[in-house]
């Protein structure tokens, strides 16, 4: 399965560029790097100076994901709560989620 917007939350995170852009602990906002690691509350973020755990639960997440387009590189970035986040990354890959449609 491509990885898409649609279906990130379904997907393995390891590997993608991150960027935490809310959180409740102010001194975790603007951590960028690659995600190296996973648990079920954390994910272990390589910065260019150290790794650092960043929980899921009470922070946002802007992932850039690869995206080609006639043959061009464009980047996505997809803004992702980390609470739709929050299970074994095993768990969540099987996980299906229902859609909901507005009326």
């Amino acid at each position: 399965m491509k990885l898409t917007p649609h279906n990130i939350i379904h997907h393995e995170l390891i590997g993608l560029d991150t960027e935490v852009v809310d959180s409740t602990n102010s001194s975790l906002t603007g951590i960028r790097g690659k995600i190296v690691d996973e648990t079920k509350h954390m994910f272990i973020i390589e910065t260019d100076v150290q790794e650092k755990k960043v929980p899921k639960s009470c922070s946002s997440f802007i992932f850039t994901i690869p995206s080609f387009d006639d043959k061009r590189y464009l980047p996505l970035e997809i803004k992702v709560d980390g609470r739709l986040l929050l299970s074994q990354p095993e768990n969540r890959i099987q996980t299906k989620f229902k859609k909901k449609f507005k009326k």
